[in-house]
């Protein structure tokens, strides 16, 4: 029998078995991040250059080891909640609808107990959870919405009969405030956007003075969001239990249901995109310039110092690395990509007949550093090495943006390589990789390979719409025209498919349709 050739890809939902964030998680804890350390990198770094050099005299702005050192900060929190409204909507108002269903989900995960909860808000209010609805009284205009389920919740309506007993708490004022602004935000984001496009509905062609009125309406995110925002990114969680007051019980339970909806929403793309092009032009704007330098060493920093790895799985095990080794033993493995940022997946094969096999991180990596001025990538430098460069150099690190460093022939040579080596592959297995739109560089290179080279796609999908669902939107976001070449193995938690490890699953796939294409 022909021994089965194997491609593994890995995006962020493969380390979360291993104690690392997921990709919201990562986000909010990025912006929670002090910066004094990485300022002070970052000045160590221009005492490096050499004033009379090229570089100094032609690249950097005037006086620049003299001029303050900026970094992100609340005046880029507005950037934040009109990014993550636009992009991000229907995903705020898809938890709304569901806000009961996503309180539970948060409570399974929370050290106080549902009965606990319920037991101390009837002490307060003379009602159970669930037994006052606000459905009736609260209405939002019907511009906006027609209908808004939120209104009914269980949950929500308890916050609000709280605040009701209690209208001079000024933290439940917030929380509910908070919920508030991001409701109304999402539903005029969504009017805001159907006003602009579709502000006349029948007009001419021919006379573009219509279309010159196309996109005047916009919302203040000063007065939309902004409060959830500083929540979640500037307040520490109170710690309570059994026996703390209700109204500190039920403030912590909305930051983290706060904490949850912006996991899910944030997006910082726009804001990432705005400052990075400056990485190129530090005299253009030498403030935005300091900050993208700032966040890549605050990211590289978060990643290498400040992320909670479970130690004993990552040495031995469980997880999807350590299923890489039971894999190589029933296929050929043929290579190894990823968008990962550390290098976990290289500690956890080095001593086994994998560390031969070449791991692309194709998103930057912590080992890696990049030359904005020249283009250039340096991969094994230490931080002392970095801070005493002629050149300001930052950690290559694509966190929702960075497409130029794509063009340095360094990177250039990880993408053909990979898409070399996973050409000779019967199946490309994906785990944990969402295939969003701000991976289109990936896309396009997994869209490629499946259509124009008819290799066949296997992803490890952990979630709970149905197979054809979840096979339909990845098709989508592919856009790809037929799905045939897509495999879809549903894992749960313990990385089983209907009860088998899904390595074993996968070959069984493989070895029963090695020349057929997969439903």
């Amino acid at each position: 029998m022909t021994i089965p050739k194997i491609a593994v890809f890995f995006g962020a939902g493969a380390e979360i078995g291993y104690g690392l964030p997921n990709g919201g998680r990562f986000a909010l804890d990025l912006f929670r991040m002090p910066l004094d350390s990485d300022k002070n990198f970052f000045k160590e770094q221009i005492k490096s250059i050499q004033n009379t050099s090229i570089y100094a005299s032609k690249w950097m702005p005037k006086n620049y080891h003299n001029k303050r050192i900026h970094v992100f900060g609340k005046g880029e929190f507005e950037g934040l909640i009109a990014s993550s409204l636009e992009y991000k909507r229907d995903y705020i108002l898809d938890y709304f609808d569901k806000f009961d269903e996503k309180v539970a989900k948060v409570l399974e995960k929370w050290y106080i107990k549902e009965d606990v909860l319920c037991a101390k808000f009837k002490e307060n209010t003379n009602f159970d959870i669930g037994g006052v609805s606000y459905g009736q009284v609260i209405r939002l205009n019907k511009t906006l919405a027609q209908e808004v389920s939120l209104f009914n919740s269980e949950y929500f309506s308890a916050f609000i009969k709280l605040l009701e007993i209690n209208n001079q708490n000024r933290n439940l004022k917030k929380i509910v405030r908070a919920f508030l602004e991001l409701l109304v935000g999402a539903f005029g984001q969504n009017l805001i956007s159907k006003l602009n496009e579709e502000l006349f509905e029948d007009a001419p062609d021919a006379l573009s003075v219509f279309d010159d009125l196309s996109g005047v309406f916009s919302i203040d995110y000063r007065s939309v969001g902004q409060t959830g925002m500083e929540i979640v990114l500037e307040e520490e969680v109170i710690h309570v239990d059994k026996d703390s007051f209700v109204l500190d019980v039920f403030y912590t339970l909305g930051y983290l249901i706060l904490e949850d909806i912006y996991s899910g929403a944030i997006d910082y793309q726009a804001l990432i995109d705005s400052h990075y092009r400056y990485l190129y032009n530090p005299k253009a704007q030498w403030a935005k310039f300091c900050r993208i330098c700032i966040f890549l060493h605050c990211v590289r920093r978060y990643i290498t110092e400040k992320v909670t790895v479970d130690m004993n799985k990552l040495s031995s095990g469980p997880g999807f690395y350590h299923d890489l080794i039971n894999l190589s033993d029933m296929s050929e493995l043929v290579a190894i990509g990823t968008t990962n940022y550390n290098s976990f997946v290289s500690q956890v094969i080095k001593e086994t007949p994998l560390s031969k096999k070449p791991v692309y991180h194709l998103n930057g990596s912590v080992d890696d550093y990049y030359d904005p001025y020249l283009n250039t990538i340096y991969t094994g430098l230490t931080e002392k090495q970095v801070s005493q460069h002629s050149h300001i150099l930052v950690p290559l690190i694509f966190t929702q943006s960075g497409i130029k460093p794509l063009t340095s022939v360094t990177m250039a040579r990880r993408y053909v390589e990979l898409y070399d080596d996973f050409m000779k592959a019967d199946y490309i297995v994906s785990i944990g990789f969402g295939f969003n739109g701000d991976d289109g560089h990936i896309n396009g290179l997994v869209r490629s390979l499946i259509e124009d080279k008819n290799k066949k796609l296997c992803i490890l999908y952990h979630g709970n719409e149905s197979i054809a669902t979840a096979k339909k939107t990845l098709q989508e976001k592919l856009r790809l025209t037929s799905g045939n070449n897509i495999h879809i193995l549903n894992v749960d938690d313990n990385r089983n498919v209907d009860g088998v490890p899904w390595y074993q699953a996968l070959l069984q796939l493989v070895i029963k349709k090695p020349n057929q294409q997969t439903g």
